[in-house]
């Protein structure tokens, strides 16, 4: 194993890359260009509670120099509040400090609920997701202001539907805006 990780990225399967081969994915796209030692524990389906549960064991033990924290839309689609989303990705900001490692914030792309509604699966809370992603933006911003962490604002993209392989998830071409939009942050 290299005893030096440059950066963890740590999310559910937006950062993963779901959907999409690694090498298409925005985080293989950017640990490529920028030649970074890297390692990519995005979970499909995590929610922050899993997250956290999981941050020592998959972030914070390889000591890295950055982690990258993005999550929050499946909390939305089950329902949860956008405070308690903001205080799972609080205790895991004051975590990597701990460590002394540089942190990144990442706020999810919009989702498209019709979409989903009927390509991945029905639920009722897609809705909610959608409205719900604006005011976790917003939270997530104040949050990066109050710990001096950086942002990479997928939410603010101009990602339409042709860019979606099912309402929530991006496709290679969709993973590719997402590179371009980290790498002004990372590079």
């Amino acid at each position: 194993m290299n005893n030096h990780i440059d950066i963890i990225f740590f999310g559910d399967s937006l950062t993963f890359g779901y959907g999409v081969s690694k090498e298409k994915s925005w985080v293989y796209l950017i640990a490529n260009k920028l030649n970074l030692s890297y390692i990519n524990n995005g979970k499909n389906g995590d929610t922050t509670p899993s997250m956290l549960s999981r941050f020592y064991s998959d972030a914070l033990k390889y000591n890295p120099h950055t982690i990258f924290i993005m999550g929050g839309t499946n909390d939305l689609l089950c329902g949860r509040s956008i405070s308690s989303i903001i205080e799972n990705i609080e205790i895991m900001i004051q975590d990597s400090y701990n460590i002394n490692a540089k942190v990144i914030i990442g706020i999810p792309p919009k989702i498209i609920g019709s979409m989903a509604n009927e390509l991945f699966i029905p639920s009722s809370f897609y809705s909610y997701a959608e409205k719900s992603l604006t005011q976790l933006r917003d939270s997530l911003i104040l949050l990066s202001h109050k710990y001096k962490t950086d942002i990479i604002d997928f939410y603010s993209l101009e990602l339409t539907q042709d860019l979606y392989i099912d309402g929530l998830h991006l496709s290679s071409e969709g993973n590719n805006i997402m590179y371009k939009e980290a790498v002004k942050i990372l590079n």
